[in-house]
């Protein structure tokens, strides 16, 4: 799918510094050998087991650390279903400066709690939409908003993670990420390009009830969904973002969808191992399983396809992870 080669567009985007920004603030993410099935040499980035319990501290803390001194003093804002909210609550607090977060009603719980926990302002409005709604009012009345997955400063945190990637296993051929609003995909797949070039595989999944990213590429420009129809919190914005199709367009091979079954199933697969994981955070894992059985995955040369699959969150429904532990379907 990629269209052209020419990256020079998002030479501003700078990983390495990111990088120092968080040295020894975010973990650095094991790369877990996992079961894949034959033919296939599977590897988990887990970023469950990051600060927050997701991949959105690397890029909450890298835009903290990018405010200048009357920003800090203004105060930032964002909407989030969760994962962004924890993570900008926890760097706000860490940083000295006061958060508000604009959440949906439907929001887990445990993750209103913990943006409260960390002594953010917490407001829910009837939907995502509202919450936009709401949060564009904050940014008027002067607070700075730190987008959870269009700006600069957070593709660029989120694309650490592919850094990281690219010196833990060199070797790697396919890497696939899950995708809502793009921001952990645009920074892995650019990455990625920069690191290991074009032989690489890279794909995005995203929930067929939710498929924002898929109709923003083919439309070129952020296409806002009219009805959202999956269960799959965290990966279900309104719409995509606008950078972020712009480098996807460039360095994406392809973008899929896969319905909210396979996902939930890839959730229980990862919790019998042991791996504390949300929904969203099993949809890459759900994609190999699913190429796999199709045998649609890169056809493999003389040895095992080299894969990973990204984990980006870990931080579930206190009641619909236990339920899925009860469960022994």
């Amino acid at each position: 799918m990629a269209e052209e080669r020419d990256l020079s567009a998002f030479d501003a985007i700078d990983f390495e510094a990111a990088r120092q920004r968080l040295e020894g603030v975010v973990e650095r993410t094991e790369l877990l050998p996992f079961e894949g099935g034959e033919g296939i040499e599977l590897r988990l980035k887990l970023e469950n087991r990051q600060v927050v319990g997701a991949f959105k501290a690397r890029g909450a803390w890298n835009n903290m650390q990018r405010l200048t001194e009357a920003q800090r003093a203004a105060g930032v804002v964002c909407t989030s279903s969760g994962n962004h909210g924890k993570a900008l609550s926890w760097a706000a607090a860490k940083a000295g400066v006061q958060a508000t977060i604009v959440m949906p009603d439907d929001a887990y719980p445990n993750k209103i709690a913990a943006c409260r926990e960390a002594g953010a302002r917490v407001h829910l409005a009837p939907g995502r939409m509202a919450a936009e709604e709401l949060c564009a009012e904050f940014v008027a009345d002067g607070l700075v908003l730190v987008h959870p997955y269009d700006a600069p400063g957070t593709v660029e945190g989120a694309g650490t993670v592919g850094l990281e990637i690219a010196e833990q296993w060199p070797d790697v051929e396919c890497v696939l990420i899950p995708v809502g609003g793009g921001g952990l995909a645009a920074g892995v797949s650019l990455a990625l390009r920069r690191s290991l070039g074009w032989d690489v595989c890279i794909l995005g999944v995203e929930p067929q009830g939710a498929a924002s990213m898929s109709r923003g590429l083919e439309a070129g420009v952020p296409v806002t969904l009219e009805e959202i129809e999956t269960q799959v919190q965290g990966l279900c914005p309104p719409d995509s973002g606008a950078l972020n199709i712009s480098i996807l367009k460039r360095t994406l091979d392809r973008m899929l969808t896969l319905e909210d079954a396979p996902i939930f199933h890839a959730q229980k697969v990862l919790a019998r191992a042991g791996e504390t994981v949300e929904v969203a955070g099993a949809a890459s894992l759900a994609l190999a399983l699913e190429l796999h059985s199709r045998h649609e995955l890169p056809a493999a040369r003389d040895h095992p396809l080299r894969v990973v699959a990204i984990v980006s969150g870990g931080n579930p429904d206190p009641a619909q992870f236990a339920a899925l532990l009860e469960d022994q379907s």
